[in-house]
């Protein structure tokens, strides 16, 4: 009885011994230490966050109660995906290990000079949390963070961090630019919540149309477009109901691809001022009316299209003038489907 105790004795020494060398050797601090709690775990507490980088500029995301899409810098809608990845990385991250001892130095020099800084607000008026974030490991398998909770202090060291159930690094989700936050949406009517559709081609006009829609399957078509009198002359009462209402679910989520356009104001400025080529417009049940003109996007070489032809103008993009008369890219892909001409959503036996 007496050995054995003494063998315990020694195998909790030799392990306490183990667990001091492994520490010394790794310059771990880890442990239940607030300063190592990154995680936010109800995201649904957040009110704002607040992200600045190293060049000045920086990103205000606000939520508003009682609306899906947040606001960005108090004036633009920001995008849901981009804000969704942010929570995720607040409710899921954790810290995956501590930064070598001989690298710590130029990790801190690192979040200093050119790291970003991030706050997190969950209805005060100070930060709940706030991370200072450095490069990726070389693995890319994790991120260099520091955190700080006002009130309890700033950790004087910094952590490999990194979200639970994600391979890579999560510097790319934290990002400054307002017209990569910003929401991309032009016509979003999950409910087909309009009544009107109506398609403008500006080179070819009397291939335009416009659609009546009242719910269920009252929908007219209606063709003979003037652009004198800007009116429709002709109802077409025969037509392929199918592919009409495949047109009108498209309605359900049209985004533009980006308002970064890289575009000097001049530039932006001579584009806006030419005509259009096509126009789309859309009126909804409330009465409120929104149009977007499409303009064709010079490629930077000539390259071949869909068809196989060669052209001058760029077969994945348009130039897109949005409701709110800003320049922005609009896929082809995405907007190709909306401006068919009228003779597409004719019945088998008219073509």
């Amino acid at each position: 009885m007496k050995k054995n105790l003494i063998l315990l004795l020694v195998l909790i020494l030799l392990g306490i011994t183990a667990v001091w060398i492994y520490k010394k050797n790794t310059g771990s601090t880890i442990s239940g230490e607030p300063l190592t709690g990154f995680a936010v775990q109800d995201t649904s507490q957040v009110t704002k966050f607040f992200i600045a980088d190293h060049f000045g500029k920086t990103a205000l995301l606000e939520r508003v109660p009682g609306q899906k899409l947040w606001k960005l810098n108090g004036k633009y809608l920001a995008r849901e995906d981009a804000v969704k990845n942010i929570l995720e990385v607040f409710q899921r991250i954790r810290v995956r290990g501590n930064v070598p001892q001989k690298g710590k130095d130029n990790m801190m020099k690192i979040i200093a000079t050119s790291g970003m800084k991030v706050e997190i607000y969950t209805g005060k008026d100070r930060p709940a949390k706030i991370y200072y974030i450095g490069s990726s490991t070389p693995d890319h398998f994790g991120t260099i963070m520091l955190l700080e909770i006002p009130g309890i202090g700033r950790s004087s060291e910094p952590y490999i961090t990194h979200m639970e159930g994600f391979t890579g690094f999560l510097n790319p989700r934290f990002f400054t630019d307002e017209n990569e936050w910003r929401y991309t949406g032009i016509f979003e009517y999950p409910d087909l919540g309009f009544n009107e559709i109506t398609f403008v081609n500006h080179l070819a006009p009397e291939t335009s149309f416009r659609v009546t829609y009242n719910g269920q399957n009252n929908i007219r078509l209606f063709g003979s477009y003037s652009p004198n009198s800007l009116s429709f002359n002709k109802n077409i009462p025969d037509f392929d109901t199918l592919a009409v209402k495949d047109l009108l679910i498209r309605f359900k989520k049209v985004h533009v691809d980006s308002y970064a356009t890289n575009l000097k104001p001049a530039v932006i400025d001579s584009i806006l001022k030419m005509p259009p080529v096509f126009t789309i417009q859309l009126k909804d049940n409330r009465g409120e009316i929104k149009s977007v003109d499409l303009f064709m996007k010079k490629a930077k070489e000539p390259r071949q299209n869909a068809q196989g032809i060669v052209t001058i103008w760029d077969p994945e993009y348009f130039w897109a003038r949005t409701p709110s008369g800003e320049l922005a890219l609009a896929q082809v892909f995405v907007f190709d489907p909306l401006i068919l001409p009228i003779d597409a959503y004719y019945t088998k036996l008219r073509q």
